[in-house]
Parts: C-alpha cells; structure tokens; sequence
C-alpha cells in the first residue's frame, strides 16, 4: 500500500511528476489536525493553497514531533518525508496550486 503525491494546476494538469510515499504516511496522526489525518492508503486528499499552508505546518509539527521524541526514521522514510516537506514548502499557499494524495490500497481492498 502506498500513496502518490502530485502537485496540480485547477484543471488537473500537474505541476510536478507524480511521487510515491511508502512509510511517512504510517506515522500521520490519526486525530486532531486539520489535513495529515485524511492522508491514507484508501483514500484521495486534495488540498487548496489556503489548506497547503496549513499542511506545510502539521509537517513541520510532525518533524518536531519526531526529532523530540529520540525517535530516528529509517534513511528511505527519513528521505521521502525530505521530499514531502520540500514540495510542499515549494508549492503550499501558491495561487490556483493543489497538493493532491492519491491513496492505492492492496489489490482486491474493499472500496
């Protein structure tokens, strides 16, 4: 199970080759939190430039979170979680700009 990542225009058409996220999802909380929440292997989550910088921000908690606990991801969650937050940082707030999560869950997963 995995989520990709992309970055669209208001029409749909991306801004940004399509990425995948294959473990920092697991540690987005479940609770609380007005975007990390609704990111999963199930489900789609779009977010608009207002929500983006909203976003932006619950990653950069998340990361403090992390750090602060003694915690240390693995190299290839430590560097896809990189890669989320710069993409994010790059894009978050731009106008007409929507950062999208498109869940794919295990073949034969009940919809």
């Amino acid at each position: 199970m995995s989520i990709f990542v992309t970055v669209e225009d208001q029409e749909g058409e991306p801004r940004i080759d399509a990425f995948e996220l294959e473990g920092i999802f697991r540690h987005f909380p479940k609770e609380g939190g007005c975007c990390l929440r609704f990111i999963n292997e199930v489900d789609d989550a779009s977010f608009n430039p207002a929500q983006g910088t909203e976003l932006l921000r619950e990653l950069e908690a998340l990361k403090a979170a992390i750090a602060a606990s003694g915690k240390e991801l693995k190299p290839p969650v430590r560097s896809e979680f990189d890669r989320l937050l710069g993409v994010c940082g790059k894009h978050a707030g731009k106008k007409n700009t929507y950062i999208r999560f498109y869940g794919e869950p295990k073949s034969g997963a009940e919809s």
